[in-house]
């Protein structure tokens, strides 16, 4: 009777550790139904142990899980890191670690972004390096511009002095006076010879200083040379300057007009007529004296 209870009492022991374990499964298979279904599917067991799979495992379809946000900060002191999903919330305790802590790849991506802001850094210094050369070399070169230009304006506008000229006017007797103007020039290395080319254009019709004036010196008239040598200015003209329309009144006006304009030179007292380079005696037809010197005083 012991013998028979004891092998009953070990078939209900046997029988309650079965049931205990067909119940461990099953809650095991219901709480992993989805992983333990999706890995049945992925690896087909059916297939491959009874070469058919029920309908319910063809069927079943993984559930997703979807990540809202993944974020990834990097600090100097540390790096922050936030998941959010449906299942599985992260703990606020474990989102923030410390400098010590931080893991070798986080770390690597922390030191690969330090040299591309350094580079950006010196790419930024060399801009404004160069931007600054460009605008000094912009600024020199305005300078110099305008430099040239206030050279340019200066040679325009040279300095100015006043020459004086003699011409001559008609009065209303019919008489002649002589009459000494003004003119403003640019001062030059040959004021005499200067002057006396002015004279030979004669009157100037934009100054009214010389309204009404004339001049009795021959058209065609050139001064070929001057020099002038211990007060005696020598005057060399064309043989144009030989012939006077105007007979004897006029040749004795062309000499006046020269003699004055050279007279007015404090360097210059009198003038040595000269035609072609010779010294003549007479000038013209007329036989008006040239040949000495001639100062205001001899008109």
């Amino acid at each position: 009777m012991a013998t028979k209870k004891k092998k009953k009492n070990g078939s209900l022991l046997t029988i309650a550790c079965s049931l205990l374990a067909i119940l461990v499964v099953l809650v095991i298979f219901l709480t992993k139904k989805n992983t333990i279904v999706t890995n049945l599917k992925e690896t087909s067991f059916f297939d491959r142990a009874f070469g058919t799979t029920p309908e319910f495992v063809k069927n079943h379809e993984p559930e997703k899980t979807e990540k809202k946000q993944e974020v990834i900060e990097l600090n100097n002191s540390e790096v922050t890191i936030k998941i959010e999903s449906e299942e599985a919330p992260i703990p606020e305790e474990k989102l923030a670690a410390p400098k010590d802590e931080i893991k070798t790849e986080e770390i690597k991506i922390k030191e690969q972004e330090k040299p591309v802001v350094a580079e950006k850094s010196e790419t930024s210094e060399k801009t404004e390096k160069s931007e600054k050369v460009s605008e000094k070399q912009s600024s020199q070169s305005t300078q110099k511009t305008e430099k040239k230009s206030e050279t340019k304006t200066e040679k325009k506008a040279p300095a100015q002095t006043q020459i004086q000229l003699c011409f001559v006017e008609i009065n209303g007797d019919g008489s002649v006076s002589r009459r000494i103007v003004k003119r403003s020039v640019p001062k030059n290395n040959s004021p005499l010879t200067y002057a006396i080319n002015e004279l030979l254009k004669g009157p100037s019709l934009g100054n009214s200083s010389e309204k009404n004036c004339m001049s009795l010196i021959p058209s065609g008239t050139k001064l070929l040379s001057a020099k002038v040598q211990n007060g005696i200015a020598y005057l060399n003209f064309n043989e144009n300057f030989d012939i006077n329309p105007y007979g004897v009144e006029g040749y004795v006006n062309q000499l006046m007009q020269i003699v004055y304009t050279a007279t007015s030179f404090s360097t210059v007292t009198s003038v040595q007529f000269l035609i072609e380079g010779e010294k003549r005696e007479y000038l013209g037809s007329e036989g008006q004296w040239i040949g000495s010197p001639l100062s205001r005083n001899s008109f």
